[in-house]
Formats: C-alpha cells, sequence, structure tokens
C-alpha cells in the first residue's frame, strides 16, 4: 500500500480543481453508443472540496450539475481531465484500489443487490469481491447488519424486503470493509418519509461514532437541512456556494416580515405604506406579509410606517425555506 498522508490531520476528502471534460463520441460511433452529444461537455469545472472526520456534505444541484460526475471520479470508475481528488492522500486515479479499501460506496438504486439472495449473501457475495478474507467477512457481516438494524432479516430473500430494508442493506454494504469515507447517492431516493428519517438519523450517529467523513446527494432539501451538513452547490459543474447551511443563510437569506393589525382596513392602509416603499406585498385579512429588499433590518421597514406602527399589534420575521434560498442562489450567485 502506497505510504502518504493527507494535507490535515482531519482532511479525509479533498477536491482540488477536480475538473471532467466529456469528448464528443466520433461520429462513425454514434450509432453504436447511442450518444447525441456533438460538442464537448465540461461535467466539472475547477471543483475545490474538503470534507473532515466527522462532517457531511451534501452535494446539490439540478441534473447535469456533475453531481454523480464527482462520486464516479472518487470511487474510480471514470478519470478526472484536471485537478487532483484524494482520499486519505490516496489519488482517485493513481491509488484507486487503496481508495476503494477506505470509501464505501451507497448507490441509489436497488439494481446493485442481488433480488434472489439473501441479505448476508449480499454482503458475502460484495466482501470477496472487494477481496476482504473469510475470518474478516465473518465477523463484519453480523456487525454491520445489526448497525443498521437488518440482523431479523439476515436470512431474509432481498425481494422480500421493503424499500426502507434494501435502502439500509446498501448502507451495510457500504459499511462493510470499515471505510473512513462514505459516498452516499440519494440514499432515501426511493424511501417513504418515515424510513428515510430513520435512515438519516442512522448515517448521523455513525458519523459521530465512527468519525466518518460523507459526500451525500439529495433532491429532499429539508433533508439536507436535518443533516445540518455542509454543502457544496454545484451548476453545470461549477460552484454556486461552498460551505456551511448557516453561513449560506446569512448571506443570502432574505426572510419575510409578517404583521398582524387590529382590522383589515389598517391592515390594508400598511400595505399600501410596504407597497410605497418599494416592496412586494401579501395581504390576508388583518395580517400583511412582506420581503425586505437585499439585506434591509426589519427596524429600517419599521421606521418608514409612521403612526401606522402603533396599530401593528404583533410583528415577526419568518426565515426563508431552504428551497427558496438555494433558488435564489442559482438565480443570482456567480459561479465562484
Amino acid at each position: 500500500m502506497t505510504d502518504k498522508l493527507p494535507a490535515g490531520p482531519d482532511d479525509v476528502i479533498q477536491l482540488t480543481g477536480l475538473t471532467k471534460l466529456y469528448e464528443p463520441t466520433p461520429r462513425w460511433m454514434r450509432v453504436f453508443a447511442r450518444s447525441h452529444m456533438t460538442e464537448p461537455v465540461r461535467a466539472l469545472d475547477g471543483v475545490d472540496l474538503t470534507v473532515r472526520a466527522g462532517e457531511i456534505c451534501a452535494i446539490v444541484g439540478p441534473n447535469g450539475a456533475g453531481k454523480t460526475t464527482m462520486f464516479r471520479i472518487l470511487v474510480g470508475l471514470t478519470t478526472a481531465t484536471g485537478g487532483k481528488a484524494t482520499v486519505l492522500g490516496f489519488d482517485a486515479d493513481r491509488d484507486s484500489e487503496q481508495v476503494r479499501q477506505v470509501v464505501g460506496w451507497m448507490p441509489s438504486e436497488d439494481r446493485s443487490l442481488l433480488m434472489r439472495a439473501t441479505a448476508r449473501e449480499n454482503l458475502q457475495l460484495h466482501g470477496r469481491l472487494q477481496g476482504m478474507p473469510r475470518r474478516e467477512l465473518a465477523e463484519r457481516i453480523p456487525w454491520v447488519l445489526e448497525t443498521v438494524n437488518l440482523t431479523p432479516q439476515t436470512e431474509s430473500v432481498v425481494a422480500g424486503l421493503s424499500a426502507g430494508m434494501r435502502a439500509r442493506l446498501r448502507l451495510a454494504r457500504a459499511l462493510l470493509p470499515g471505510p473512513r469515507a462514505l459516498i452516499l447517492d440519494e440514499p432515501t431516493g426511493a424511501v417513504d418519509p418515515i424510513a428515510a428519517h430513520g435512515l438519516l438519523t442512522l448515517i448521523m450517529d455513525l458519523v459521530k461514532q465512527e468519525q466518518l467523513a460523507v459526500l451525500i446527494s439529495s433532491h429532499r432539501l429539508e433533508e439536507i437541512e436535518a443533516l445540518q451538513s455542509q454543502a457544496l452547490l454545484l451548476d453545470r459543474g461549477r460552484v454556486k456556494y461552498s460551505g456551511d447551511l448557516d453561513s449560506l443563510r446569512r448571506e443570502w437569506e432574505r426572510p419575510e416580515m409578517e404583521f398582524v393589525l387590529d382590522d383589515p382596513g389598517t391592515a390594508r392602509e400598511l400595505a399600501d405604506n410596504l407597497i410605497g416603499q418599494g416592496l412586494q406585498v401579501e395581504v390576508d385579512d388583518v395580517s400583511v406579509r412582506c420581503r425586505p429588499n437585499g439585506a434591509e433590518p426589519v427596524g429600517a421597514v419599521l421606521s418608514r410606517l409612521g403612526h401606522l406602527t402603533s396599530a401593528v399589534r404583533h410583528v415577526r420575521e419568518i426565515p426563508m425555506p431552504l428551497r427558496d434560498l438555494i433558488a435564489q442562489v442559482y438565480k443570482d450567485g456567480d459561479p465562484r
């Protein structure tokens, strides 16, 4: 095994200027490859990222943003065109065998499982394909099944398991070699909300207990917020934002203000005042909502209400939903 050290004592996953360019298939091959690419496609464009031990980073972006390409590079299924990707100091390209020994990969679909085999048989086959010794497998399989709460289903045929159980079996398979990093591609994609909550709680507990570094992609933004993770927002391969969600809110959030008044007439009068300030307003009986311009503080809006200030019974700030917040970043943000 190559003797290499990561850049920092807790740095596990590092991407530096990671770039991937897909060249169009030669014309004579397009019929066979069923490819419609006629121009080069830049799937990743200079992505920088560090994920430390005990840290979760959510990779967010629309279809075609580059999430799957990033994951495929890290697990050695494709190579980067430029830049570098390392896990615990091992280069994802040159040291792909060592990387696969320290990375647990959980794909998004059940088709990677053998449906007619049992949970134990699936883990045995996967472990042998990874080169794990029989004795180590005999110790690890009961542990990973207990960790994901599937011990009663050890001898159950996978086809008979629920979607939530199959997702936990894919997680158990990722944990089998004792990885230091996990890459989870849409882990709750086909799982109901209750099972998804349980799976995410399990992942968060594992991160703390085992000090794992985790990359996770999900279209369910409420899950990303619940993970209290770092976030990397990608758009056509370029980074729109990288950092923690609290910083994202401080930088981009435009919370709503809600005023509650005594009667609909006063509410309408206050709404006219806010419209005069250039704000977009919604009125619902005695409630008036608006969103301040830019980073303008609540006090500045209140100071321009004049005599109407005394008619306000209640005022509160309503946080921006994460979905709207991220949409704002994609709409107005410049790629970094």
